[in-house]
């Protein structure tokens, strides 16, 4: 980076010849371009999925949170463990929506790819979310959330069905 800053200030210094300048301004724009790329790419998929992005941030910080009173409570604790499962999740997390997402817009902007982000949004989001709520279920012994709900839960992670977790039906109405 200091090299960059440092030809970007000759760059501009009058005493310098115009090809050396010319060679300066190449290798700033090479080596800032991908950069500036990169920012703007993720300025542009911020904008349109603010809301997702903001809820996949608090997921993986409430997971990191319950997982390490889980951990506490049982006496399970390892800094080691805590720190590693976390950027494991969390690189999981990045690296497989982004390569659902190269799929979905492959699909096109039509209803098929809309449902297909859903999907996928609704998916990345269950990974840390089912952990906390698996985690809440084994501490509140089996108290909450509800059996009927973590049963949906296991199945939805089973079999991907999103039209069955969100079903509602008779025996979920009486508990």
């Amino acid at each position: 980076m200091k090299k960059i800053l440092a030809q970007l200030v000759l760059f501009t210094d009058s005493s310098v010849s115009l090809q050396d300048k010319l060679q300066y301004a190449y290798n700033v724009i090479i080596n800032l371009a991908p950069v500036a790329f990169v920012l703007k790419t993720i300025d542009w998929w911020w904008t349109d999925n603010t809301q997702f992005g903001n809820f996949m941030c608090i997921a993986l910080i409430i997971n990191m949170a319950v997982g390490c009173w889980f951990h506490l409570r049982y006496n399970s604790f390892q800094w080691k463990a805590f720190i590693g499962r976390n950027i494991e999740m969390a690189f999981i997390v990045i690296v497989g929506y982004i390569m659902l997402e190269m799929l979905r817009y492959t699909a096109g902007d039509n209803f098929a790819g809309e449902v297909f982000r859903i999907t996928i949004q609704i998916c990345t989001l269950l990974f840390p979310v089912s952990k906390v709520l698996k985690n809440i279920y084994i501490m509140s012994n089996g108290k909450y959330p509800p059996k009927f709900f973590m049963e949906k839960l296991y199945n939805f992670e089973k079999n991907g069905d999103l039209n069955e977790f969100f079903k509602k039906n008779n025996e979920d109405e009486q508990v």
